[in-house]
């Protein structure tokens, strides 16, 4: 689950929860080791607060600690996302595409 969380927040922001100021690999180890990530501005200023919610209680050191599969499944961030994204994704793709995926 922890992977999932560096992924969400990579995909929610577009750079990765942890660097090193001074581009130390040592440095990067012990920020990773210790949780240390921030929601930086302006880049987290458009993302919901139950999105970050959710990439907070991933990222947590403590396996024991950490949000299960279940749980991130239950959050409200993506129950909230099912319900808002009923979309038919066919009737999405343009018409001079459809050629491309039919075999």
């Amino acid at each position: 689950m922890w992977a999932a969380g560096v992924i969400l927040y990579i995909l929610l922001c577009g750079f990765p929860p942890f660097r090193s100021p001074e581009r130390d690999q040592e440095e990067l180890f012990n920020i990773i080791q210790l949780g240390r990530f921030e929601f930086l501005a302006p880049y987290w200023d458009s993302i919901s607060d139950a999105a970050k919610d959710l990439v907070s209680r991933l990222l947590v050191v403590d396996p024991k600690k950490r949000y299960t599969a279940h749980q991130v499944l239950q959050h409200p961030w993506l129950e909230a996302a099912g319900k808002t994204s009923r979309a038919n994704l066919q009737k999405e793709v343009p018409p001079s595409s459809e050629d491309h995926f039919r075999s």
